[in-house]
C-alpha cells in the first residue's frame, strides 16, 4: 500500500521537489537518500551517541504495551488535553520520537505519523512500530534542517526534547513552522524550578562526560551504580510511601538521589514490575548524566518564549500548565 506521507517530504539536496516513493528519490534532481534499517537518513553524524545507544538498549521499557502501565498514554493525553478520537485520521509530525513511546499510541489512535529523531534511537522506534509502515515514516534528521514541507500538519508534537537541542528559542520557532492553519503544536520543556532541581545530576554530568570510553562501558558504570543503590532506595521509598508529615521530606530527599528513582515510584504505584522499574531507573539515570545539552527554563521564561513565537508565527496559546518534569503548552495556529 502506498504511503501518502511521502508527499510531505522535500528533497534535502535541491529543496525543490517532493520525495516520490519509499526509496527516497527526488523527482527533480534524482538525488537518492540513504534508507537503512527502515529509517530515512538526513544526517551523517550523530549528536552524542549515547542518545541512540540507550534507547536501543532499552528499546521497550517505556512502551505501555510492554510494561503494562498507561504511563505514556496518561502523559500524552493529559498534556495535550485531547482524546484518542482527536488523533484519528490526523497527520502528525513527532519531533524527538525516540524509541516510540508516543509513536505507538499515535498509530494506535489512527494517526498518520512522521517520526523524527536526531539519534539512532529512531531505529528502536522502527523496530517497535513498523507493523503499520504505510501509516508512518521513520526519519533521522535535524530539527533545524528538516526536509519537510511547512504549514501542512494537523498536529506537531515535541515532548521531552527542546531543552536538549542547544537552542530553546530557535527550536520552538522551528516547530511553529510545520502546523497547518487551524493545526496544533503540543510542546513541553524541563523546568529550572527548585521543585524539579536535582543538584547531583549537574555535579555528576561534567565528570561523566570526561569518561572517554564506549557507550557500552559508560552504561555499565550507570548499571553498577543503580545495582548498588536500588535496594536501599526501594526500602526507603516503600517505608515512606504515601506518608505525610516529616516522612514526606525523606521521600523528597530520596527522589533527589544521584540516580533516577522514577522507576521505583512507578513500581510502588503498582504500574510496573520490579525488573522494569530497575531498567527504567538505569535508563533515566543514563539520560540524566549523559546529555551534551540540557537547558531547563523558568515558567516566566517559558511564557515569554511562547508569547514571542506565537506572535511571530500566528498562533494562539491555548494552555500553559505544569507537566511531569516542567512546563507544557498547547498552541493553535490561527
Amino acid at each position: 500500500m502506498k504511503n501518502d506521507l511521502y508527499s510531505f517530504l522535500i528533497c534535502s539536496n535541491c529543496k525543490l521537489s517532493e520525495i516520490n516513493d519509499s526509496l527516497g528519490k527526488c523527482d527533480s534532481c534524482g538525488f537518492a537518500l540513504t534508507h537503512t534499517k527502515g529509517v530515512l537518513r538526513f544526517i551523517d553524524s550523530e549528536y552524542h551517541s549515547n542518545f541512540g545507544y540507550q534507547w536501543n538498549k532499552f528499546s521497550k521499557v517505556q512502551l505501555d504495551s510492554f510494561n503494562g502501565s498507561n504511563e505514556s498514554e496518561s502523559r500524552l493525553l493529559s498534556q495535550s488535553n485531547l482524546t484518542p478520537k482527536d488523533f484519528k485520521g490526523k497527520t502528525v509530525l513527532e519531533v524527538g520520537a525516540g524509541n516510540g513511546r508516543f509513536t505507538e499510541l499515535l498509530l494506535k489512535y489512527g494517526a498518520k505519523v512522521i517520526a523524527i529523531d536526531y539519534s539512532t534511537a529512531i531505529e528502536a522506534n522502527y523496530k517497535n512500530n513498523s507493523s503499520k509502515d504505510n501509516e508512518v515514516i521513520f526519519m533521522q534528521a535535524d530539527l533545524f534542517n528538516l526536509p519537510i514541507k511547512k504549514n501542512v500538519f494537523d498536529i506537531v508534537i515535541c515532548y521531552g526534547v527542546i531543552q536538549h537541542t542547544g537552542d530553546n528559542k530557535k527550536a520552538l520557532n522551528e516547530l511553529c513552522q510545520y502546523p497547518r492553519d487551524g493545526g496544533m503544536l503540543l510542546v513541553d520543556i524541563y523546568s529550572s524550578g527548585l521543585k524539579y532541581f536535582n543538584p547531583w545530576v549537574y555535579l555528576i554530568r561534567p565528570f561523566f562526560s570526561l569518561i572517554k570510553t564506549s557507550d557500552e562501558k559508560r552504561l555499565k558504570i550507570v548499571q553498577a551504580f543503580v545495582d548498588f543503590s536500588f535496594p536501599l532506595q526501594l526500602w526507603l521509598l516503600r517505608l515512606v510511601y504515601k506518608k505525610s508529615g516529616f516522612l514526606k521530606y525523606i521521600r523528597y530527599i530520596v527522589n533527589r538521589s544521584p540516580n533516577s528513582v522514577y522507576g521505583i515510584n512507578l513500581y510502588l504505584d503498582g504500574k510496573v514490575n520490579i525488573n522494569t522499574a530497575k531498567d527504567w531507573c538505569v535508563l533515566d539515570t543514563y539520560d540524566g548524566w549523559a546529555p551534551k545539552h540540557d537547558h531547563p527554563v523558568s515558567r516566566f521564561k517559558w511564557e515569554a518564549m511562547l508569547k514571542y513565537s506565537a506572535g511571530k508565527y500566528g498562533f494562539s496559546v491555548k494552555n500553559i500548565s505544569a507537566s511531569g518534569q516542567g512546563h507544557t503548552a498547547i498552541l493553535t495556529k490561527n
